[in-house]
Order: structure tokens, then sequence, then C-alpha cells
């Protein structure tokens, strides 16, 4: 079973990447066969930073702090093996997350029909596994669309950066998302993440409910959506709820 993890900063001047950093470090246990790391901001674009390791030693280094005036995104996957889906002979483009027209994809699960979505939508996966589907899927037909079309187990972190948006859903694999001040961090599993034991935690942790998604960007958070439904706002503009605001610099 593979972990995922990683973070969208949504205001650099306020964010702290201690959680971050953690739940990266932490979600390796989950899979040892690679580590890889994808980036993304409106002027650098997605970059991405993968190895044949169990460790992604030095990898905010090679990939890029975030950003100090624009929004960054990160999804992370520690990817385990033996697997359904697996390459014998692998390089450095089957190890996710995948990339593709615009599009990234970290994933925990197993996408049981990608053979089908292939053939049914014409598309040309980067790699084998089964997760390198998603991209050009949701670059051909939508984010929630593909959603709807994806059997197997999956808790997925999607980049898309024509809306400038991160997208975090699951249907019954679990996802846990913890907000601070400037950044939103999400692991596969709450243990991941620093006094997650202890009874007063350094985050506000929340279990994504199952078969539902949410949307964040540097506008707020919309959402959820529930798993296989299409959201009703009808443009990138509506539905965008800001992130909580800390006041406490300011009451007497």
């Amino acid at each position: 079973m593979c972990g995922i993890a990683g973070a969208i900063v949504y205001d650099p001047c306020q964010a702290r990447l201690d959680s971050f950093l953690s739940v990266v470090d932490a979600s390796q246990i989950r899979g040892k066969d690679s580590f890889g790391m994808l980036r993304w901001s409106p002027t650098s674009g997605i970059t991405r930073f993968a190895v044949l390791d169990c460790k992604g030693r030095d990898w905010l280094a090679e990939i890029g702090a975030p950003a100090t005036d624009e929004q960054t995104i990160y999804i992370h996957t520690s990817r385990a093996e033996p697997t359904t889906e697996w390459c014998r002979r692998k390089s450095s483009i089957d190890i996710p997350p995948f990339a593709d027209e615009g599009v990234g994809v970290a994933h925990n699960g197993i996408i049981a029909n990608d053979r089908e979505l292939i053939s049914r939508y014409g598309l040309q996966p980067v790699s084998e596994i089964d997760t390198a589907v998603l991209p050009p899927l949701i670059a051909k037909i939508g984010v929630w669309s593909a959603v709807a079309n994806i059997q197997g187990g999956a808790a997925l972190a999607i980049v898309d950066s024509r809306r400038k948006v991160l997208t975090l859903c699951r249907n019954f694999m679990p996802l846990i998302i913890a907000w601070q001040p400037g950044i939103v961090c999400f692991a596969s599993e709450a243990g991941f993440f620093p006094d997650a034991t202890k009874p007063f935690k350094s985050n506000q942790l929340w279990e994504l409910p199952p078969y539902t998604g949410i949307e964040l960007s540097a506008k707020g958070y919309r959402g959820p959506v529930n798993w296989g439904d299409e959201p009703i706002w009808e443009s990138d503009d509506e539905g965008w709820l800001p992130f909580p605001a800390l006041n406490w610099r300011e009451r007497g």
C-alpha cells in the first residue's frame, strides 16, 4: 500500500513547513520502492523529483522551496511493491506522482479499470503503472468526471495547473487533512502528523469523509463534493470559502 502526502501553501507569509515535512518523512514507511514529489506554482509550472529509493534525500532543495509571493502545491507518493501494477525495468518515468498535460496526480490504491479507460478515451499514459492513466484522463474529461469513472480503491491528490486548484478526494481509502495558517497539508494516515496522539494537537486534523472530495486554491476551499457527482458551482470563480483567519494578535 502506497503513502501519499503533500500541501498547498496558499499564504507563504504565514505558512510553516514543519507539519508538511513531517508527513512526507512519515509517509515513506508506507512504500519503500520509490519516492516521488511534484511541485507546482503559477510561475514555475510543474516540476518533479523522483528516485528509485525509499528515501527522498534533499528533495526540498532539489525541487524548490515554496514561492515567496504566490501559492505553491506539493504532492508526494511513496510507492510500495510488490503490487498488481508494476514495471520490471523501472526508470524515473515510472515513479509517481505522474504529470501529463498540465495535470499531476498522487494516488494511493488501485485503478482496476485503467486498461478500459485507456481504450475508451484513447489515452497515452506516460507509464504502464495504473496511476499514470489519470493525468491524461483528467485533462480530457475533467477532474470530477474522471473520478466518477474510476473503479477500485483510491485516495487522490490532483493538481490542475489550468485551474490552479488542488483536489483531494477518496472513496474507501483514507485521507487526512490538516490546516495551519497559510498552509493545508494532507496524508494517508492521521498518525503521520506531529503531535497526532497528544490531547492538544498542533494541527486541526480532519478526515475527509468517504466518497467525497474537496478543492483548494489561493481563493480558499470549496466542497465537499460527493464521489461521482458534478459540483454545483458553474465556474472556477464560484463557491470558494475563505480559509480561517487568526486575529488573536489584534485583540486587546
